[in-house]
């Protein structure tokens, strides 16, 4: 693990391998340990990189600073002080929204682009998980919140909605990590706090990349109860991926629930090709 800082804040990250770059950028909620799989796997071609997003895992979790603009200029610092160039950039959740706004300003510096389950307001609108976020939207209570520690089973529910059935058997240790972390102080808050901003992630639903953007690949599990799947499907056809992957079975959290077709995905994206696959 390693560190950088932007503006005062601590941000971890891990960096592995060598060879073409490739980024990863976590959901909301988790943190890099998402990605474990296609780090270990994809090391041995690539440099590869795997960020804790400002408030998550052992990044720095300050009071304030939960804004879209202050996560692109996270990202937009870290790619500037490690010259990132011709870049794979990966995205979840949260992540994938950071990864394609990041893209829209930088074009030259991306390759291609994965995005896995990408949060916007009409993704998030038909899943219970927006009724959380209406309600985080309306209360600014962070200071409260930043002293609420999550419960162990209450944390227990929330990881189990995010996958596509009760067991992810190929990685026990990262649903365990994960558990915990949602039990850790600030946690709340900073969901929360990050919450107010989806409604600027809006511009994503009407986006229609311009020819010479990056290719993009979406990936979706079938049974993700956080995001919509549909909604997804549906987002697809303005943002015009060369590869749309539904991943059957899985939840939310798919790169840990197949791993290896994840990873495959991201694989095949690095050579930036335009292929259509539907």
């Amino acid at each position: 693990m390693r560190y950088f800082d932007f503006r005062g804040t601590s941000i971890a990250y891990d960096e592995a391998g060598a060879g073409p770059p490739i980024v990863f950028l976590h959901n909301l909620g988790g943190d890099r340990h998402i990605w474990r799989a296609q780090v270990d796997a994809l090391r041995q071609t690539h440099r590869v990189f795997a960020i804790d997003l400002i408030g998550y895992g052992d990044s720095d979790a300050p009071d304030d600073g939960y804004t879209v603009e202050n996560y692109l200029a996270m990202v937009t610092a870290f790619f500037e002080e490690q010259d990132l160039r011709d870049v794979t950039l990966v995205g979840h959740c949260f992540g994938s929204a950071l990864s394609l706004l990041y893209t829209q300003r930088n074009p030259d510096r991306v390759r291609s682009l994965v995005l896995s389950s990408p949060l916007t307001p009409a993704t998030l609108r038909p899943t219970r998980t927006a009724w959380a976020a209406r309600l985080g939207r309306r209360v600014h209570i962070d200071s409260l919140l930043a002293r609420v520690r999550i419960p162990g089973p209450l944390a227990g529910l929330i990881v189990a909605e995010q996958l596509g059935s009760e067991k992810a058997p190929h990685a026990t240790d990262i649903v365990a990590h994960l558990r915990e972390s949602w039990t850790e102080p600030r946690r709340l808050m900073v969901t929360a706090a990050i919450s107010r901003e989806i409604p600027r992630l809006g511009e994503l639903d009407e986006f229609v990349p311009p020819h010479d953007f990056p290719p993009i690949t979406t990936v979706w599990g079938s049974r993700n109860r956080v995001l919509c799947a549909r909604a997804g499907a549906t987002l697809n056809r303005t943002l015009g991926p060369s590869r749309a992957i539904v991943v059957e079975g899985a939840g939310h959290l798919v790169m840990v629930e197949a791993p290896d077709q994840v990873t495959a995905a991201v694989r095949a994206a690095t050579t930036g090709a335009r292929v259509v696959d539907s």
